[in-house]
C-alpha cells in the first residue's frame, strides 16, 4: 500500500507538469481535480479551451510518463477507503454489542450525554441573548 507521502508527490507531479505545459492554473484549482482524472480533463478543457482529444492524450502521457508511481494511485485511494469503512464498521458492530451487553446503561448515558449537551446549547443561545452592557443599561439591575 502507498503512503499518503507518496500519493501527494505522484499529484505534486502530475500538477507540477499541468502547470509546466499550460502555466495558467492556481494550487487550489489544481486540488479540486486532485486524483480525479476526468476532473483533470474538465478542468485543463475550460481553462484552454483545446479540444476534450488532445487534452486526454496528455493526461493519458502524463500518467504514462509516470509510470508505476501514478498508476497506483486509484488502488491506493481505494485501500484507504476500504480500511475506513471497515474501521467504520467495526466501530458500529462494537457499539451496538455493548448496547445490547448493557441497555440500560446505554439508554441512561445517551440521556446524560443528551442532557448535558442540551444545557450546554441553552447555555450558549442565552448568551448570545444577552445585550452588551453599555451606559443605559450598565445601571440597570
Amino acid at each position: 500500500m502507498a503512503t499518503k507521502q507518496e500519493l501527494k508527490g505522484d499529484w505534486n507531479q502530475v500538477a507540477g507538469s499541468v502547470k509546466e505545459k499550460f502555466g495558467q492554473f492556481t494550487d487550489d484549482e489544481l486540488r479540486e481535480a486532485e486524483g480525479n482524472s476526468q476532473k483533470l480533463i474538465g478542468l485543463i478543457q475550460e481553462k484552454t479551451g483545446r479540444g476534450r482529444e488532445q487534452i486526454e492524450a496528455f493526461v493519458h502521457d502524463l500518467y504514462e510518463r509516470c509510470g508505476a508511481q501514478c498508476n497506483h494511485l486509484t488502488g491506493a485511494a481505494s485501500q484507504y477507503a476500504q480500511s475506513a469503512g471497515d474501521a467504520v464498521q467495526r466501530g458500529y458492530q462494537q457499539t451496538s454489542d455493548a448496547i445490547a451487553r448493557r441497555p440500560t446503561e446505554s439508554v441512561l448515558a445517551a440521556l446524560a450525554v443528551g442532557l448535558i449537551g442540551g444545557v450546554m446549547l441553552g447555555i450558549s443561545i442565552a448568551e448570545a441573548r444577552r445585550p452588551e452592557p453599555n451606559w443605559r443599561n450598565g445601571w440597570r439591575g
